[in-house]
């Protein structure tokens, strides 16, 4: 079932670090994005999600795009990615994003300094 929700980022923060690599939960709000060293963190419905901070297609700040669902679109192009598996859903860009596994602790969290999985490793849904 498809929402007809569409939250939209409105504001780009450093993470006010706990320590030297975890961040508070309440810093990314449903439907926004908060910028982690290098690292995009999406909040979709209450989970954290990880991607690299620059498009693929021409390194375009990701996490200034338009976001509906899990689904964010560069600004400079229009490429548009699903947050959540990194995938590619309209071009122009053709490589997914790397995605990074977040790590919650309580009220805190941090993004594993490895990628996860890029996008073609996820399996694909109907």
């Amino acid at each position: 079932m498809e929402s007809n929700t569409h939250a939209t980022f409105t504001s780009v923060a450093q993470a006010d670090l706990v320590g030297s690599e975890w961040f508070h939960i309440r810093e990314v709000r449903e439907g926004s994005a908060l910028l982690v060293d290098n690292v995009a963190v999406f909040n979709i419905s209450g989970h954290l999600c990880a991607t690299q901070s620059k498009c693929p297609h021409q390194q375009g700040p990701i996490i200034e795009g338009h976001i509906a669902g899990s689904t964010v679109t560069c600004p400079w192009h229009g490429s548009q990615f699903d947050v959540c598996t990194g995938a590619v859903l309209h071009g122009p860009a053709i490589h997914p994003l790397q995605i990074y596994r977040v790590i919650v602790e309580g009220e805190r969290a941090r993004v594993e300094s490895i990628p996860h999985q890029d996008a073609s490793n996820v399996p694909q849904t109907e």
